[in-house]
């Protein structure tokens, strides 16, 4: 149950925050930079959201944080990717982030389980 909660705390974020962050940006720049700083937003929102999840009682190292964000960055754009393929596909902005996220928080549950 706990993991249904998360998940759907995820797939939220992402359609209400994250989703918007990147509309907003990319009106200024490149739709791959406006990811890269969703990218450095929504790490620290998912950072905490799986730490709590994983009940971490301490920060881990530095280096497991870096390493977690530079994994974490490179999955976000890959993702944004697939969801621009969908968006450009579907003609519907939402219902890409909204598969995107279903089909990134299984990959996201892993690459914060190496660090908490």
């Amino acid at each position: 149950m706990e993991l249904i909660l998360t998940n759907i705390t995820y797939v939220a974020y992402r359609l209400l925050v994250t989703a918007h962050v990147v509309k907003f940006f990319n009106k200024y720049m490149n739709y791959y930079l406006a990811v890269l700083i969703a990218a450095q937003i929504s790490f620290l929102y998912d950072n905490g959201l799986f730490a709590i999840l994983f009940e971490a009682t301490k920060l881990p190292p530095i280096l497991d944080i870096l390493y977690a964000d530079v994994m974490y960055t490179a999955r976000v754009i890959a993702a944004w990717f697939v969801i621009k393929q969908l968006w450009d596909w579907l003609k519907n902005y939402y219902l890409a982030v909204f598969i995107g996220a279903e089909l990134t928080f299984i990959v996201d549950y892993f690459i914060f389980d190496g660090v908490y």
